[in-house]
């Protein structure tokens, strides 16, 4: 199916957005290059069947947005910008779907996960138990609302980059802590209680979990940056 009517929604948008005085001049021209662009791209693909439904409520969301902007004489700046935002959104991540090219958030999401668990199981040692006590619901949360596209579920998961990257560098400053006197660091693990042979594994267990979590937090940040348009 061709992506006809999407077109003409957007180039009537474009045409609208040039009309209205109350926006700043520097984002009509931010909306304006984004709305150019999303058109540049749903003029090279066509729909498939099963995407029919989701095509037609995009248009039908353009025409209401498109009416919003012509039927009021006095419109409200802030639900004025909200709207046309959250309509270029809904483009975006529709293009991703109709091109599907949605593995990117299963990537995101695996990344995420392996960054939560190592997080989750390396900070306790450091900063005890409060740490990720804390950041459990909002990683349980965060979890939810990115499968479900929110972009409030997506920044609750980027929450976990900064902690898990400084757990991750803490453990490798340890480990390099560690190589520099190995005996000593065993010795004290066992006075502690811990058998000789659990601690001999345990030195070097931790810092190279570590370096996992740093490589997992990296590229769930990038993943993240590549990913963000998927969500709303």
């Amino acid at each position: 199916m061709k992506t006809n009517l999407i077109l003409s929604t957007i180039s009537q948008l474009i045409e609208e957005l040039n009309k209205i005085k109350i926006i700043k001049e520097n984002k009509l021209k931010k909306y304006n290059k984004e709305l150019h662009n999303i058109r540049s791209e749903y003029g090279k693909i066509e729909i498939e069947g099963n995407f029919k439904k989701q095509y037609n409520q995009l248009n039908s969301k353009g025409i209401e947005l498109l009416r919003e902007l012509r039927n009021n004489k006095k419109l409200d700046k802030n639900k004025v910008v909200h709207d046309i935002e959250l309509y270029i959104r809904y483009l975006n991540i529709s293009l991703y779907d109709f091109q599907e090219r949605t593995v990117y958030l299963r990537k995101y999401i695996t990344s995420f996960l392996f960054s939560s668990i190592l997080f989750l199981a390396l900070s306790p040692q450091f900063y005890g138990f409060i740490l990720p006590v804390l950041f459990f619901l909002p990683i349980y949360l965060g979890l939810k609302g990115v499968k479900q596209r929110s972009m409030t579920g997506f920044y609750m998961t980027m929450s976990v980059v900064p902690v898990a990257f400084m757990t991750a560098t803490t453990w490798i400053r340890y480990g390099i802590s560690v190589s520099k006197d190995y005996t000593q660091a065993v010795t004290s693990i066992v006075e502690s209680g811990v058998s000789q042979n659990l601690a001999q594994n345990l030195v070097w267990i931790g810092p190279l979990l570590g370096v996992l979590l740093l490589l997992f937090s990296i590229a769930q940040l990038y993943r993240g940056i590549k990913s963000k348009d998927l969500f709303i």
